[in-house]
């Protein structure tokens, strides 16, 4: 019962963040599967792949309502990380006797790659507080947003991290956008690609399909409810939140949590 209930309250949360900043799904859940609930970690990231697709989806349908994102920019980022996350899940799903590489070097990827984008989170929102003037807005060209797209597909094929946050992360780094445009184009893509990846993990039987329900009934409210109010709510607070909590995940990890 107090597995069912924090399964609840963590898809709870997690889907909330998903719908209000399009970051924080496998940055949040992965490590809450692997230190808390004890999963073994390839099992870990095909159960939040799964997760992900759905819940993205989700949250995806509703920025469309609220954002109204043009599919260009998500089919250009896709072309990027659709064939980098194929490669990424295959390397580590054809790993899984090799018990040292997923037990050490699985949980230190996660870490490491959690430490990076929460100060990255955290930089840019003590750097850019205040509300960005027009003339300020730069757009991705395409081949940014396919390179940017390549990056957070590997990560998120070995690890199911970086579909949201690593890209958001270089978005929020090298371009500005209007908050919600950026969530939205991050949500839409960030489904897609879950979607793919996650097919990998189900067909090599790496799914807790039983584990992805309870998080589901907890996840799809908060995400309907995060997109909802994303024009109501200071972003850059829940962005340094966020950062703070990614910040303590990737440490988790690195200190062992995930053995």
């Amino acid at each position: 019962m107090i597995d069912f209930l924090l399964m609840l309250g963590a898809g709870l949360v997690t889907g909330f963040l998903i719908g209000l900043t399009g970051m924080g799904g496998g940055a949040l859940m992965t490590p809450f599967l692997l230190t808390v609930m004890k999963f073994d970690p390839i099992l870990a990231v095909g159960t939040d792949l799964v997760f992900a697709a759905v819940t993205k989806v989700v949250g995806g349908i509703g920025h469309q309502h609220e954002s109204k994102i043009s599919p260009q920019p998500v089919l250009w980022m896709a072309l990027g990380s659709i064939p980098a996350s194929i490669i990424g899940s295959q390397f580590i799903l054809h790993q899984t006797d090799n018990r040292q590489l997923i037990d050490e070097f699985l949980p230190t990827l996660l870490g490491w790659t959690l430490i990076v984008v929460s100060i990255i989170i955290i930089a840019r929102v003590f750097r850019f507080l205040g509300p960005k003037k027009e003339s300020e807005v730069r757009y991705p060209p395409p081949w940014a947003l396919v390179v940017i797209g390549a990056l957070g597909g590997a990560l998120v094929g070995m690890t199911s991290i970086g579909g949201g946050t690593v890209i958001m992360a270089l978005l929020l780094l090298f371009f500005s956008m209007p908050l919600n445009y950026m969530v939205g184009l991050d949500v839409m893509h960030g489904a897609l690609l879950a979607i793919i990846s996650a097919f990998s993990y189900i067909l090599a039987g790496q799914t807790d399909f039983a584990a992805v329900g309870v998080l589901l009934i907890g996840s799809l409210p908060g995400v309907w409810f995060g997109a909802k109010v994303v024009h109501r709510i200071n972003l850059l607070l829940v962005r340094g939140i966020l950062g703070l909590l990614v910040f303590g995940a990737g440490l988790q990890l690195l200190l062992g949590g995930g053995h």
